[in-house]
């Protein structure tokens, strides 16, 4: 199928029914429509992607859409636990597409912040985020959209260190195949501070599932926000996110990604360091087996002076997984005394997976310091012959290994109790275990 009926199909699901959704969504709905043709075509002369994660192929498959708005039961929200525990987060559940606030949340509060639904009324500046979205027409985020009726608003007043992790839960329980379109908008005042997690989870892992999902980040002057970002859904979900952030003077981003446990997973941050002295720190990690694809793009524009950016991407590629990595630092005229650094590294652990990279710059200013490189090879077969010679067996000693390259990845997530928990899930995964919501426990498995 082609891109043009892949998403087209959509969009005449969304002119031929008669959507519920009201405020800000039902604007955001009838902007991506008008939008979304045009993308289209765009894009279709455009395109220079690999074959594996062509929109067309991710979107072409006949997923069923809420149209109807049918919800799930609340009692979801209240049982589900996380395979982060002790996190003593602030605990949101998005299931399929339905915001749910848990106790966690209601109770727990802290003063100056929001945590609210979408379809809740939203101010004016919040609404227009949303809009602001689109106008790059991203195909995907158009598709996303043009279906979103539902997600997370995330606000943090002026000066507000928010201690307390905010934790959203995104399940997925359907009995057929659904597309699952999530928005979720996070911004933070001038000198505030939030760290936000998402985790996704698959109950019914033999049911096809796309994950569309969209991340907006304002942080305003001397700001600080952390994204935090973990896949262990099923291999039958696969999932499209887009992630934008608008680092304004002195602010800083912190956005780590990891894929422990899904099936197609394309994933695109596009960075702008809009004011002097912005930061942004990104990292992430990929385990990929059997099929599994990880598509990976960032798009990291210094716009300001004094701007620094680290990035450090790494993945390990079993059976006949596929990955690819696509990095772009541009340095604008006038961005004077950036610092910028990209590093992708990867490892191929058998003779079917495949890795392609494509780390590049492009500086249109002096008086700037960048690097970038990309590395792919195998595991060191020196080290492998001496851990064999101590008596440690060859697969034994190819995942510890592993999880040592991996380490510096995960080292980079300050948030200590996260650190120390995805230590262990990396190291369940590299050991074969499948993080679904099998290894959860939690009482709402098979619910729809």
């Amino acid at each position: 199928m082609k891109l043009t009926q892949a998403l087209g199909q959509y969009l005449e699901l969304y002119r031929a029914s008669k959507c519920s959704t009201t405020g800000a969504l039902a604007r955001l709905n009838r902007l991506a429509a008008d939008a979304m043709p045009a993308a289209i075509e765009n894009y279709k002369a455009n395109a220079t992607e690999p074959y594996e994660t062509r929109l067309a192929a991710m979107f072409a498959p006949d997923y069923g859409v809420n149209i109807n708005r049918v919800d799930i039961p609340a009692d979801i929200a209240a049982s589900f636990r996380c395979g982060v525990p002790q996190l003593n987060s602030l605990l949101v559940v998005v299931a399929n597409d339905i915001f749910h606030a848990t106790d966690s949340l209601s109770k727990n509060m802290p003063e100056g912040m929001q945590v609210k639904s979408l379809r809740d009324d939203l101010p004016e500046e919040a609404a227009a985020y949303l809009f602001e979205s689109i106008k790059p027409a991203y195909p995907e985020v158009l598709a996303n959209s043009l279906m979103a009726h539902d997600g997370v608003y995330i606000h943090v007043d002026r000066g507000i260190d928010i201690e307390k992790p905010v934790q959203i839960v995104n399940i997925f329980s359907s009995p057929v195949a659904m597309l699952t379109p999530r928005r979720v908008l996070i911004v933070a005042e001038e000198n505030s501070r939030v760290r936000v997690l998402l985790c996704d989870h698959t109950q019914n892992s033999d049911v096809q599932h796309l994950n569309s999902q969209v991340v907006q980040i304002v942080a305003k002057a001397g700001a600080q926000v952390e994204l935090y970002d973990i896949e262990e859904s099923g291999a039958a979900t696969n999932r499209v996110n887009t992630v934008f952030a608008d680092i304004h003077k002195d602010a800083r981003l912190v956005l780590n990604s990891n894929f422990l446990h899904g099936g197609v997973s394309r994933n695109e941050f596009i960075v702008n360091l809009e004011g002097d002295g912005a930061d942004a720190n990104l990292s992430g990690l990929g385990i990929c087996a059997d099929k599994q694809m990880l598509d990976t793009r960032v798009t990291l524009r210094h716009n300001c002076r004094h701007g620094n950016s680290r990035q450090i991407f790494k993945n390990a590629l079993y059976d006949e997984a596929r990955g690819f990595f696509g990095g772009k630092i541009i340095v604008e005229e006038g961005a004077e005394h950036t610092d910028a650094a990209q590093t992708n590294r990867n490892i191929i652990v058998s003779e079917k997976a495949r890795m392609q990279t494509s780390p590049q710059l492009e500086i249109y200013c002096d008086e700037v310091k960048c690097s970038h490189g990309a590395t792919t090879g195998q595991l060191d077969e020196r080290a492998m012959f001496y851990m064999q010679t101590r008596g440690i067996p060859a697969d034994e000693a190819r995942r510890m290994l592993t999880q040592a390259f991996m380490a510096d990845v995960v080292d980079n997530i300050s948030f200590e109790v996260l650190r120390q928990r995805l230590h262990i899930l990396v190291e369940k995964r590299l050991s074969g275990a499948a993080g679904s919501c099998e290894t959860c426990a939690t009482s709402c498995r098979g619910a729809n």
